[in-house]
């Protein structure tokens, strides 16, 4: 991996709250191009930012574990695109599962 592929691997995990030996970049550069490995990244960065906020504790805490909707830790998902895209589409329907709530709320406040 370059230096500029590996200092991005390196800041998401810190960012994430793990090392970055725990994140699959390398078998990831293997298949795809670093352009589309850092979009990955970045893109689930922002999604698990925009979801559960920006502490790397948190961040790290729900990719370490077990979730029914994985059979599995998220982590593990992450050597393969569609395992990114399994994650960040959680992410996402998690998300607008929230807002639903959330307006469903301040209208019966009203």
């Amino acid at each position: 991996m370059d230096n500029d592929a590996e200092y991005v691997a390196r800041d998401i995990a810190e960012q994430l709250g793990v090392s970055g030996d725990e994140l699959p970049e390398q078998t990831l550069l293997d298949n795809y191009s670093r352009e589309d490995v850092i979009i990955l990244f970045e893109a689930l960065r922002n999604r698990m930012v925009a979801v559960i906020g920006n502490d790397p504790d948190n961040l790290a805490h729900w990719l370490r574990t077990d979730n029914h909707a994985f059979n599995g830790r998220p982590i593990d998902h992450l050597g393969t695109i569609e395992g990114f895209r399994d994650v960040i589409r959680y992410l996402e329907l998690f998300s607008q599962d929230v807002e639903t709530r959330l307006k469903q709320t301040s209208s019966n406040i009203r």
